[in-house]
Parts: structure tokens; sequence; C-alpha cells
């Protein structure tokens, strides 16, 4: 029963591991007998090949001592006639009389030229007519170059066997030859030549296919079995085992069967003389292997009726399980489904009690799961908790919201998507709300009406200015003409000084859309790589002194290690536009505040006061043309100070601070 509390794995592990055991003893015992069958195999091949060899070798030495008997004593027979025909030269009739009682068959006496001059006539023969040129066969005694020449065995031109031929140079000149009947000689060497021992040893059938000695070009001796056999050259092993002196095993098919072929290279005194091949039968061998055969079926029964019986127990053993895994995995699945979320995920249950946040609403909301589970959604998501009352209480099947939140001191704006959770009796088990952070949406999108509301009204007021302009100089024009050329006859200093309040009046408003196209037309920036941190530190006793001079506390905080591209000028107008207006909302004794920090690709500049704050309705304005709530305003600056953040490719974010107070947050890229 333990083992059926393993889990599959285990058990399928346990499996293989036994398969495993039972392959291998297999292939263990198949790899032995067969490489101790071929140990065999080659052992005996290795005897016959030496014995084939030893009696090939003894074969030739027997043969070649025999005719060079024959070669010697037809030589001393040769060089007794030379001192014979150097005292007297011999005749025809000489050599057939010498002939008859010397045993030689035929004898011929050639001059320098290659003519024959003497020769003898066997007495079974016609006399006969030279048959060949003697200068090409001869050649080497004719130009000096041996005294003495075995020409080898020929069959006799008159078809009447095979002769041993000999030559020797000529004391007058010339060369004598001679030859015998060599047929004892070839029959000699058939007896106890290399073919002969295969035919004798081939004809033990016992354990011998076949034998066969074979060169580069024909077949020189094999066992009658032997029809034919490939050329050498044409197969890359046996090509190989030609000039490989160890021996070489392979096996191969003959007569439709199966052998065990040894390849050795035959050597006589250094020489190779071909290739020795002896085919091996392989009864042997094909019993082993049926016998391995049988028993690795036994073997694959046996792993089949153990694998049954561990797949029921696998089978038994998942059944037990199947519930459990399949819980866990939907558990997984869900869990890992909701950590992925990127909208924040809270479930609470039918009594208000939250019973699951994800990671993304940890984040959202600044709290952590372990303080905020089985906790009542009223006290820890007050702003969400009337959503999830309605929903339940109204039995709504879904419920979207947008509100504003507050989490770690800072103004939210979420979307809610509220869905009841209904269970199988069609009870009410509670609800799950999803959460999106509007936030930066709401902001960027602000940002992006404030950028087209004062797009729009700078080219309203750069065609407004282009209108006024021209008539407003012909009045400005005219008023100082009628200063100075015109004298009324009553009241003059009124008519002086009104006329002298018109061209005033008139300046002032071209100063006005001076402005007016200043805004219209930025000018171009000049960027500058600076380290954010040193730019502030230069342009601190600027911003402090507008604190200083109405009692405000000033302090900047810098280590924001952050380098980014500004129009250094520009951006001072930007920061003392907002710092300005920030001393002029705050009260003496109020603080200023400037802090500097880094956010992945982002440099932060945030200007935090002190001072009365900034309503809704203001918000929504501030950023406007000309919009202000001082009396002596000209409610341009904010508006000049997000132009020029813009233009750096940053934006300015405006946030309420509690109790009182306003943070300007200037947010640009880094280089």
């Amino acid at each position: 029963m333990r083992l059926l509390l393993l889990s599959p794995k285990y058990l399928a592990g346990l499996f293989v591991l036994l398969v495993a055991i039972f392959l291998g003893t297999t292939l263990f015992e198949y790899q032995y007998r067969k490489s101790e069958i071929e140990h065999i195999m080659r052992e005996e091949a290795a005897v016959l090949i030496h014995a084939l060899t030893e009696g090939a070798d003894n074969a030739i030495t027997g043969y070649n001592e025999n005719r060079s008997l024959l070669t010697g004593s037809l030589f001393s027979q040769l060089r007794l006639l030379d001192r014979i025909d150097k005292k007297t030269a011999l005749t025809s009739v000489d050599l057939t009389e010498i002939a008859g009682s010397g045993g030689m068959y035929r004898i011929n006496i050639f001059d320098r030229d290659g003519k024959r001059i003497a020769f003898n006539t066997p007495p079974d023969h016609e006399p006969m007519a030279q048959q060949c040129d003697p200068k090409l066969q001869l050649q080497p005694i004719f130009s000096r170059q041996a005294d003495s020449l075995v020409v080898g065995i020929r069959e006799s031109a008159s078809r009447r066997g095979p002769r041993l031929i000999v030559a020797i140079a000529r004391s007058r000149g010339g060369a004598i030859t001679g030859n015998i009947d060599a047929s004892r000689l070839i029959n000699l060497r058939r007896q106890l030549g290399v073919g002969s021992l295969i035919q004798r040893i081939g004809a033990d059938t016992t354990g011998i296919d076949y034998i066969l000695w074979q060169d580069t070009t024909a077949i020189l001796a094999a066992t009658p079995n032997i029809t034919g056999a490939e050329p050498l050259l044409s197969d890359t092993l046996l090509a190989r085992a030609l000039f490989h002196r160890k021996p070489t095993t392979r096996l191969t098919t003959f007569d439709g069967r199966k052998v065990f072929e040894v390849l050795k290279p035959f050597m006589y005194q250094g020489t190779n003389l071909g290739l020795l091949r002896i085919g091996l039968k392989t009864d042997h061998f094909t019993v082993a292997l049926t016998k391995l055969r049988t028993r690795f079926i036994m073997l694959a029964f046996l792993v089949c009726f153990g694998g049954l019986v561990m797949l029921s127990m696998v089978m038994t053993r998942r059944s037990e399980v199947r519930m459990t895994h399949a819980f866990e995995r939907a558990e997984a699945f869900s869990s890992t489904i909701l950590e992925s979320m990127a909208d924040a995920v809270v479930a609470v249950n039918a009594d208000g009690r939250i019973t699951l946040m994800n990671g993304a609403a940890e984040v959202l909301f600044s709290l952590s799961s372990l303080n905020a589970l089985d906790k009542e959604v009223t006290l820890v998501l007050p702003e969400c908790a009337e959503f999830f009352s309605i929903i339940m209480d109204e039995k709504k099947a879904s419920l979207h919201r947008e509100y504003e939140c507050t989490a770690s001191g800072k103004s939210l704006t979420l979307a809610g998507n509220f869905t009841l959770i209904i269970g199988a009796d069609h009870r009410i088990e509670g609800a799950l709300g999803v959460f999106r952070d509007l936030s930066q949406q709401r902001s960027m999108q602000r940002v992006i009406n404030r950028q087209e509301k004062l797009s729009a009204m700078g080219e309203l007021a750069s065609g407004v200015a282009h209108e006024i302009r021209n008539p407003l100089n012909a009045i400005g024009v005219l008023a100082q003409r009628l200063d100075m050329e015109f004298s009324p006859t009553a009241d003059e200093g009124e008519y002086r000084q009104l006329v002298r309040a018109v061209v005033s009046e008139v300046h002032r408003v071209n100063a006005i859309i001076q402005r007016f196209l200043k805004f219209a037309r930025p000018p171009q920036l000049v960027m500058v790589k600076s380290d954010l941190d040193d730019f502030m530190n230069s342009y601190r006793p600027i911003l402090q002194g507008e604190a200083d001079a109405k009692g405000v506390g000033f302090s900047l905080q810098t280590g924001s290690g952050a380098t980014v591209f500004i129009d250094r000028e520009q951006m001072q107008q930007a920061l003392l536009n907002i710092v300005q207006n920030g001393v002029e909302a705050t009260e003496p004794g109020g603080m200023m505040t400037i802090a500097l920090f880094s956010r992945a690709e982002h440099a932060i500049i945030e200007i935090t006061d002190t001072g009365r704050g900034v309503s809704e309705k203001e918000r929504t304005r501030i950023f406007n043309l000309y919009y202000t709530t001082k009396e002596d305003g000209t409610g341009m600056g904010l508006s000049i100070a997000n132009q020029i953040v813009q233009s750096h490719g940053g934006i300015i974010e405006l946030e309420q601070r509690e109790p009182e107070g306003t943070c300007f947050r200037i947010v640009l890229p880094v280089a």
C-alpha cells in the first residue's frame, strides 16, 4: 500500500528503472556472447590462416629450391658448352649429339648479330625456322648488362609441353640458350602450391564455408564453391584489409547465408601476393542469437506484465489524487492570472470582509494583503465599500463607477468594475471589484487639453495682436501729431493731458501686444546637456531671494543624479514664474521646498509651498492664458512656464497637498 501512495512520477521512474535493468541485462549478455563467439571464430581463423600461410610458404620455398637446382644445372651445362665452343666452334651436329647425351631438350647458339648459327633438332621434331627475335628476349646479354639470364618457363613452340629456358653470354660473342622439359616442375608446383593447399584445407566442411586467394586483378586460388568474387578495389573494407598486416573480420553474406569472414594479406618474403579470405560458418552464432532472442521475448513479456501492474497502480493513485490536483491547478491558475493582471482585484464575502487581494491591488492602495484579508472593507477601503454594498444590496449583476480615492496621501482617479458572486444554490456569496488607476491618464488628458487650449489661445492672441497693432500704431501717430502740431484756443492744459494719456495708453496696449506675440512665437531653445543638481544649485540664490523677500523659508533637496538637455535661461524663467506664484500664495513664515529626484527615464522637480492651495475650479483654469486670482497679476506666468516645459518634451502636474499647500511637479526626460 505504501507503493500506491507514491506520486505517479516516482512510479513511472521505478518502471523505467526496471525496464532499463532488464534491457541492460539482455544487451550485456548479448554483447558478451557475441564477443565470445567472435573471439573463438577469430582464433579459429587465425589458426587456419597461420597453417595456410606456413604451408604456402613451405610449398613456394620447395618449388623455388627445385627450380633453382634445375636452373643451376642448366647453367653449368651451358657454360661447359661455352668452354668447348671457345676452343672449337660448335656445329649443329655437335649440339644434336650433346643435347641427346646431356638431357637438354634444345640448344641454340647466336652470333653477335643475333643470328642463329648452330642448333639442335630433337628426334621427335622436324627442323623449325627461328620463331622470334633473340635480341629482344636476350637483350641484357647482347647489351652486356648480364652474363646469364633466366628466361623462365614457356610453352614449347611445337606445343609439346612447358620448357625451362636459360641463356649465357658466348665467349666468341653472342649468346647460348638451352631449355629442358619443365613438366615435372609444374606438376610439383601444383601438388605443393597454395591452390592445392587451399583445396585440401577447404575440403573440411565442418566449420569452413570457403577459402579465397585473390589479388587486384583476379582470383588466384579458391575452394570449388567459389565461382566469382567482387574486385578488391571496389570494396572499401577489402581494399583496406589488403594493406593491413593484422587480420580483419566482418559479417557478410555468402549464398544467401551469413558467414564470418576473416581477411589477411598473403605475404611472402616481404612481398604482398594478394588477400586471403576465409569464410567461417556462423551456426554457433545463429544458435546463440536464437537463444538470446528467446530470452529477450521472455523478458519483454515480463516487462509488459510489470508495466500493466504498475499502470494499474498509477491509475489507482491518480484516481485518488485527481480531485486534489484539479483543485490545486485551478487555484494556481487563478492565482497566476490574478497576480499577472495589471488591474487591481479585490473580493469580499457576503459579510463585507476582504477575502482576496492581488499584487496590483496591494501596490495601488499601498496595502499588504496580510493586513487586509478578513478585514471589513469599510475599514480598509472606505471609498470602495459603498459600491460593494450597492451591488450586493440591489443584487446587480455588474456595476461600473469612476470615483476619487486617497491612498498614501495621494489623490487617485479610479475606474471600478464590480461583479456579483453567486454560488451554486443562487445565494449571494460576495462581490468582486476590478480597479484601474486613471490618474495618469486623466493627468495626461488635462495636459493635452491644456496644451490645445494654450495653442488655440496663442494663435488667437497672435491674430488679434496683428489686427490691433496697425490701427493702434495709427492712433498713436495721430495722437502724437495732435500733441505736436495742434494748439487749442482754450483749455490747452487739459488738451495736452488727454492727448498724452492717449499716447501712454497706446504704448501700454502695444506692450501687451508684444507679450501676446512672444507667447504665440516663443524663442528657439538652446539645449545644453546639464547636471540637474548643479543647475539648481547655481540658480538657488535667485529663487531663495524671492522667498526671503517675503519672509518665506526655502529648502533645496538635490541628489537626483539626473542629466537633462535644457535651455538654461528658459528653464530658469519657468522655475522663477512657479516659485514667484508659490511665494505670493504663501503667508510669511511658510515654507517653499524644491526637491529633485529621478524615476525610470525621467527627472522630476517638485516645487511645494504651504500656501492657501488651489481649489478644484481654479485647478482646471490655472494654466490658461491671462487667468489670474491676483489683483495685479498678468495671468501669463504659469502659462509661459507650462509652454517652456512642454517645449522641452516635459509636462507640469499640479497636486493639492493636505491640509494645505500646492505641489507643482515638472517631469523632464533624462539625457
